[in-house]
């Protein structure tokens, strides 16, 4: 009887500490994201470099970059997985050629894991960029050129269309064709191109960390995978890129099992139906096709277990406040194939507190999985306009941190405390300035929804005439946070009226007078 309890004992033992191993990934519970059992929600930064550092000797930033994001209570880092060149004098290339490695570049990948492991964060990494920078999916593409046999004997590309580019957020470009035969949309759809892709996915996947001895599918401290950086295609029904997530991500989950999966996209879709698109400042590339993907279509894919986004409206034309529609709009497009949002870049150029503060807001209350900043910067990194450096940005680490507070407490207790009842705030700054000496002028207007509500935010001029709707949509209960654009509003008083609708209990509205002056 002893040697039967003994037994008992230590295969509960055992089926304990493999169920508690597994309980450290970071899993998909319908629309929302799980630690331990219990929900996930979390505030991140990008940090690209960090394997380009490590290769270079560097790994002090990386330990710094660690260190900065863990004391302003970030759990999540976004980095590089990729450097595809053939340069092999470049210590930080990862693959010199089409499954052939550079050791030094994937044990500098292997030291900055580890040092996230010993930091307590996790690491989300995209396996290749869209764009050139790092090689990126062209660099396929010149592989596939050196080849003797061609993918067609009927030249696709004329002289012009060598010389178009497409350019992203920051600047970043790729080339639309290399030769006659082959173009960046090649990356997606030729078969010796997909083949090596998987072969990298792979190889990714299965190594063994030489610090850690763990290998990375088996590793809890990686947050997940994207299958690429900001895809584009050129075909404007999306599908082209649609089909390539669908057998590039269903191939890795048969190689890793344990990881979450993401597209790693910009949010550009196929259509404007799903989208506020009113308050999209008539930019209608953003739901054409134009961009050659479908968020919609990618989010509803089976094996992709998180939607993704990014957010750069001075890039896109838009304002800043329109970044709040844009997070809630694509929350509640992921919500409904039962996927949670990861909000996987976002970065503005002009009045970064006040704006990061309402994004961020918007994201943790509309139900967002968690955001990640570009860039959060350490050591000799050069600043693209986007990046922070911390404690040196002061108010901007201020909001980082207080946010992240809040989105770690959220992961506690599932949700935060609902405000006690309806409540209007007077807007900041008050008087706010307009005109060209405010660059992107701009004023928060805060109030309390102590319930799930529709929500208005109007703003009127003296006369009472009415010269903006900033929201018109349903809003969850909380502090709200909300930028009214006064860049174009001739200086005057004005009145904002704030009226909710809760689902259970009775309406309210109240009004207060605002200034503008340029």
């Amino acid at each position: 009887m002893w040697h039967v309890r003994v037994h008992i004992l230590l295969c509960f033992l055992s089926v304990r500490a493999a169920s508690s191993q597994v309980s450290q990934f970071v899993t998909r519970n319908g629309n929302t994201l799980q630690r331990e059992g219990r929900p996930f929600y979390f505030l991140g930064a990008n940090a690209y470099y960090l394997m380009e550092q490590a290769a270079r000797g560097d790994t002090a930033t990386v330990k710094a970059l660690f260190v900065t994001a863990k004391q302003l209570g970030m759990t999540v880092v976004r980095t590089w997985g990729f450097f595809d060149f053939p340069d092999s004098l470049n210590p930080a290339v990862i693959q010199f050629r089409p499954g052939v490695y550079n050791e030094r570049a994937l044990r500098a990948l292997d030291y900055m894991l580890w040092q996230a492991r010993l930091s307590g964060i996790r690491v989300l990494i995209p396996f290749v960029n869209n764009w050139d920078d790092y090689g990126g999916m062209n660099q396929y593409v010149r592989w596939r050129s050196e080849l003797a046999e061609a993918p067609s004997e009927i030249p696709r590309y004329s002289q012009r269309d060598r010389a178009r580019t497409v350019v992203g957020a920051k600047g970043q470009s790729y080339r639309v064709a290399l030769t006659e035969h082959l173009g960046h949309d090649d990356f997606y759809t030729d078969a010796i191109i997909r083949a090596w892709f998987k072969s990298y996915l792979s190889s990714l996947a299965q190594r063994v960390n030489t610090y850690t001895g763990v290998s990375y599918r088996e590793d809890p401290y990686l947050f997940g995978w994207e299958l690429a950086n900001e895809p584009r295609s050129s075909d404007r029904s999306g599908l082209m890129v649609t089909g390539w997530i669908n057998e590039m991500a269903a191939y890795l989950k048969q190689v890793d099992t344990n990881h979450l999966v993401g597209t790693g996209e910009e949010g550009f879709d196929t259509g404007a139906g799903r989208y506020t698109f009113s308050f999209y400042n008539n930019q209608s590339w953003l739901f054409d096709g134009s961009a050659g993907v479908s968020f919609a279509m990618n989010s509803a894919n089976s094996h992709i277990d998180f939607a993704s986004i990014h957010l750069y409206p001075q890039s896109w034309n838009l304002s800043n406040a329109a970044g709040n529609i844009w997070i809630s709009d694509h929350i509640s497009v992921a919500a409904a194939f039962g996927k949670p949002l990861v909000v996987g870049e976002f970065g503005t150029l002009s009045q970064p507190t006040s704006t990061y503060d309402s994004w961020l807001t918007t994201a943790l209350f509309d139900g967002a999985a968690g955001a990640v900043i570009w860039q959060l910067l350490e050591g000799q990194r050069p600043n693209d306009g986007f990046g922070i450096r911390c404690p040196h940005d002061g108010s901007v680490c201020a909001v980082l941190q207080s946010q992240a507070t809040r989105f770690n407490a959220k992961s506690v207790g599932g949700s935060l405390p609902p405000p006690p009842a309806f409540s209007l705030f007077q807007n900041y700054p008050n008087p706010c300035l307009s005109g060209r000496q405010a660059f992107n002028g701009q004023t928060t207007i805060a109030y309390d929804v102590p319930g799930a509500a529709h929500v208005s935010v109007e703003l009127f001029n003296s006369l009472g005439e009415k010269v903006a709707t900033v929201v018109d949509a349903f809003q969850h209960a909380g502090t709200r946070k909300e930028l009214l654009d006064v860049g174009s509003l001739p200086s005057g008083a004005y009145f904002y009226r704030v009226s909710i609708q809760p689902t259970n209990g009775q309406t309210a509205s109240a009004t207060k007078k605002l200034v503008i002056v340029k």
